[in-house]
């Protein structure tokens, strides 16, 4: 990446923050931008003229949200077109609204080993659908998932309260894969909490917050699972379950048990 292309990545993935795209700011941040110039301007030694594409590059674990998601290319396309505007321009000093944007994987960099590291990675990955959003967000962070009595967590303050429904004789399922294939766009139609719990035949989830700045967000995942009937969603702070994990569960088994039919 050249001095122009990393400082349009920057800009961009600011900009994208800026105006609310954090998750996607996320994927464009590990995204690798390139440019793509003309055979004429290659030769000639001009780093801003005859532009004939931008190149997104994507990871491996961002390309299957990407790739099949239409408003996250659409997003991404048209503040990269916002950025660009005034610093880029194409074949014949063309404007940035008519540039295309070209989508491929980035290649990974062969490193020491790499064959152990794949099959630990395969090793560990016996549970599929329990964890896996969690554990793409720490793989991105380069952060291992935290494991408890062979179940995967995002935090010891989540294995407390494990810890305390295992002692009840529970029935809970930490950090499960739901899917409502409303879209048809895996970025909108896959969502992870961290405990869905049943009662006596009364379905539940306990969310552990970490984030206090979180409201829309909270809200709108809370309304895309009580669109399927979950009506019982409880918010607790990460240090009221981590210092009172049996008052936090008392209290939810108490609300969950008023939403029993």
């Amino acid at each position: 990446m050249n001095g122009l292309e990393a400082k349009l990545h920057r800009t961009w993935v600011q900009f994208l923050i800026d105006n609310d795209h954090k998750e996607i700011a996320a994927i464009a941040l590990e995204t690798e931008i390139s440019i793509s110039y003309s055979s004429y301007s290659s030769y000639s030694g001009y780093d801003n003229d005859d532009i004939e594409s931008i190149i997104f590059a994507f990871p491996t674990s961002a390309w299957i949200y990407v790739n099949k998601d239409e408003q996250i290319k659409k997003i991404m396309e048209s503040t990269m077109r916002v950025v660009s505007q005034g610093n880029l321009y194409g074949l014949n000093g063309d404007t940035v609204e008519n540039l295309p944007f070209a989508y491929r994987v980035k290649l990974i960099e062969i490193e020491e080993g790499w064959q152990n590291i794949v099959k630990n990675l395969i090793a560990n990955s016996q549970n599929p659908n329990q964890g896996l959003i969690s554990e793409k967000v720490f793989f991105k962070k380069e952060k291992n998932i935290l494991i408890y009595n062979e179940m995967k967590f995002a935090s010891k303050t989540e294995i407390r309260i494990a810890q305390e429904l295992e002692n009840r004789k529970i029935l809970f399922f930490p950090l499960p894969l739901a899917v409502r294939a409303d879209t048809g766009n895996f970025y909108n139609d896959h969502r992870e909490v961290d405990f869905l719990i049943c009662q006596d035949g009364t379905w539940g989830i306990l969310e552990v917050s970490f984030h206090q700045d979180r409201y829309e967000k909270d809200s709108e995942k809370d309304s895309w699972f009580k669109k399927s009937g979950i009506l019982c969603i409880q918010h607790y702070t990460a240090e009221r379950c981590w210092e009172h994990p049996r008052q936090v569960v008392d209290e939810f088994l108490s609300i969950l048990a008023q939403y029993k039919r």
